[in-house]
């Protein structure tokens, strides 16, 4: 809104819309249509409506900062302190989509042991608060007038008519659906990326606004597994926290001109200073059990949900008061599980560790190598898997005989230990063939990495070394090992045979064959 405006703007005030409270309704009613559609009708699990496919839900530390300028010193961090909490990360689409399409990614905070009376009747006595945050800086709908027919249209059931309405709305407003476009991103790892409020609240004064912004640290250490699998980010983030902590800084920007920076239109970026006024810090841990997967699934989060001083503003935050609790309450009601805030505990750091002393694994480049990969479900935990595959011990009950290819007979450490990067060891298999294995790297119980050297058959006239990883992956209540092989080729003619000699003893069979017996005795015993 321009300041020729016959409206005068305030800092920090509100300006309602005509029809507000009916379009909300309406928006709320098409929500539960839709829900319906997909899952009650169906007779499946609902999960959420507004960022449905949950990559984890891990146990953090929001850090307030020492020092703050006194005009900071508000609510939350009206003072020096730490609040445990739990971090929500997401993907938007309902229905979800596979992690590498484009999505609006989310991050969801709830701090505990908040005192104070909190804005939302249902939850007035809970000492907990909430931030919501998203991966870009503006909202793509300047407000709820605007957004409703769009929602309308894209939830509707399908139908030829539903093609023509869209339709319809894309030619009417491409500014819009351009910058809808642009929320939509890839992403290769949740603690990659930067997290904005996108919408206003209250700080403390009735004339003081902000929005929040999450940043990364620069220092995070990062675990990319894959970027295939349709889960890939709750892989790479579970793989990252099995060794290494994670921090974000977090920031308010302050509205200081009421139409250069509005209210009501999220479309608008601010273009005031970031001031730090927490740290938010997510210990190295293991998030992705069922238990904890399923305490994600259950758990509500609402921008309303927090102490009158981060009261939320603008006409989309206003929304979001109302659908927020009809949706939570609608899904919960049907999947039978109760709405409950978490409470802080002693404890609850427990099996957490803040350390970024973990060794990230070798980066092996696949480009040029010969590329082999197998896996295997196996019903055992992480721990289990991890200790037995990478146990010299327990190599001749998995490496066994296949075709042309020898059982592993036993193995010669030529270190003290095989637990480290840069320990080394011999495998001698039968008819007295042998290989060499130094770590590269290891990190239980999440993976480990090798280079193979010194062959002894036939692979020593045409390669100097190999390259491996395996990798420990939660998948519902089964372990998946991953494993991957890389050989190098002395020369390009040495490549091809090498290929060829692969190809005839079928070692990519073996591969998926040793993996097989791992699980058969893991789980058999045999």
């Amino acid at each position: 809104m321009s300041k020729s405006s016959k409206t005068k703007l305030e800092l920090g005030r509100e300006y309602l819309l005509p029809n507000e409270d009916f379009i909300i309704q309406k928006m709320v009613d098409e929500l539960k249509d839709e829900m319906k559609r997909h899952y009650i009708d169906e007779g499946k699990f609902m999960p959420r409506q507004v960022h449905t496919k949950m990559h984890g839900c891990v146990k953090g530390i929001f850090k307030v900062e020492p020092n703050l300028d006194p005009k900071l010193k508000v609510g939350i961090f009206k003072e020096e302190k730490d609040f445990n909490c739990w971090i929500r990360f997401s993907n938007s689409k309902l229905p979800p989509k596979p992690d590498k399409k484009k999505d609006i990614r989310g991050i969801a905070i709830k701090l505990m042991n908040v005192p104070g009376e909190k804005i939302l009747n249902e939850k007035r006595d809970a000492k907990t608060q909430d931030f919501l945050l998203m991966n870009t800086e503006t909202f793509f709908s300047k407000n709820i007038i605007e957004f409703a027919p769009l929602l309308h249209a894209a939830i509707m059931k399908k139908s030829f008519k539903r093609i023509l309405l869209l339709a319809s709305f894309i030619i009417t407003h491409l500014k819009l659906v351009g910058r809808l476009r642009k929320s939509n991103v890839k992403c290769e790892n949740p603690l990659d990326m930067s997290y904005w409020s996108t919408q206003p609240f209250r700080f403390g004064k009735s004339d003081q606004a902000v929005k929040y912004f999450l940043k990364p640290s620069e220092d995070n250490v990062l675990v990319n597994e894959n970027l295939e699998e349709d889960d890939y980010l709750r892989i790479n983030l579970s793989q990252t926290l099995n060794d290494h902590s994670a921090e974000f800084d977090f920031f308010v920007q302050f509205q200081t001109d009421p139409y250069e920076m509005p209210i009501e239109d999220p479309t608008v970026p601010w273009q005031s200073e970031y001031q730090k006024v927490a740290t938010l810090i997510i210990p190295a841990q293991q998030f992705d059990s069922i238990k904890q997967m399923g305490f994600g699934e259950d758990l509500s989060f609402n921008a309303w949900h927090a102490l009158p001083e981060h009261r939320p503003l603008g006409n989309f935050n206003r929304a979001r008061k109302l659908a927020y609790v009809a949706m939570s309450k609608f899904r919960h009601e049907y999947n039978d599980r109760p709405d409950i805030e978490p409470d802080d505990d002693p404890n609850f750091l427990d099996g957490t560790h803040i350390s970024k002393a973990g060794v990230k694994p070798h980066q092996i480049q696949r480009k040029g190598t010969i590329y082999m990969q197998s896996e295997v479900l196996v019903n055992c935990s992480k721990k289990m898997a991890f200790e037995f595959i990478s146990s010299g011990a327990e190599l001749p009950n998995w490496l066994k005989e296949f075709g042309k290819i020898p059982t592993a007979r036993n193995t010669e450490n030529k270190t003290p230990s095989y637990n480290k990067p840069g320990d080394k060891r011999i495998i001698h298999f039968d008819h007295n063939e042998s290989v060499h294995e130094e770590l590269l790297t290891y990190n239980p119980y999440a993976n480990y990495s090798y280079k193979v050297s010194k062959f002894s058959s036939l692979f020593r006239k045409f390669s100097d070394e190999a390259y491996s990883a395996i990798w420990f992956d939660t998948m519902g209540d089964k372990t998946r090992i991953s494993w991957e092989y890389m050989f190098t080729a002395k020369n390009f003619f040495a490549k091809i045979i090498l290929k060829l000699i692969l190809k005839i003893i079928k070692y990519d069979e073996f591969m998926d064959q040793s993996l097989e017996n791992a699980r058969d005795y893991i789980q058999n015993g045999d």
